[in-house]
């Protein structure tokens, strides 16, 4: 265990700055770091030693980092809204159907909900205003004072980037193993 608090205190910073490119708050970055040691100390109790403790204390944050963004991200952003902004059939329409294809779904939504948290605030604002939200761009316009055609712009930005990420993703869905 002395080697984890070594570890800790040593590498703590990198770590949060690691957590923090990944989800922009704070506090969560801070609260996963946390749970994240706290995990690894109960782990190391009860297996032993661990050959490559750094290396194991970023598996299990990658995990937390996972479970974040499915606990908090993907609930607000439904499937249906998603095949409403783009054609989702294309990306799934190669891996079958039943619970492959939700497992897919699954994958698909955890992958975008990452890439939205990737792109700048404004446009991530205009497109969750305008697909999840369903406001128009009017509405959106007359609460913030910000131009309709701007709004369209941005969230015209942040579907190309999207796009480009489901259509990376349909290449690792089609790839063999």
């Amino acid at each position: 265990m002395g080697s984890l608090d070594s570890i800790y205190r040593r590498e703590r910073d990198k770590i949060l700055a690691w957590v923090r490119s990944k989800v922009a708050d704070p506090e969560e970055a801070e609260d996963l770091l946390q749970e994240s040691f706290l995990v690894a100390v109960t782990e190391l109790d009860s297996a032993g030693t661990i050959e490559y403790l750094l290396a194991y204390v970023y598996a299990v944050l990658r995990n937390k980092v996972g479970d974040w963004y499915r606990s908090k991200k993907v609930s607000k952003f439904s499937f249906s809204d998603m095949e409403k902004e783009f054609s989702m059939d294309e990306v799934l329409l190669e891996t079958g159907a039943g619970p492959e294809k939700e497992f897919y779904q699954n994958l698909l939504m955890d992958e975008l909900a990452i890439a939205m948290e990737e792109l700048p605030s404004e446009q991530k604002f205009a497109f969750i205003s305008n697909v999840f939200e369903g406001k128009s761009f009017r509405e959106i316009s007359e609460s913030t004072g910000i131009p309709e055609g701007t709004l369209s712009a941005r969230k015209s930005y942040a579907k190309e980037f999207l796009a480009k990420r489901m259509k990376d993703l349909k290449i690792l869905f089609l790839e063999e193993f």
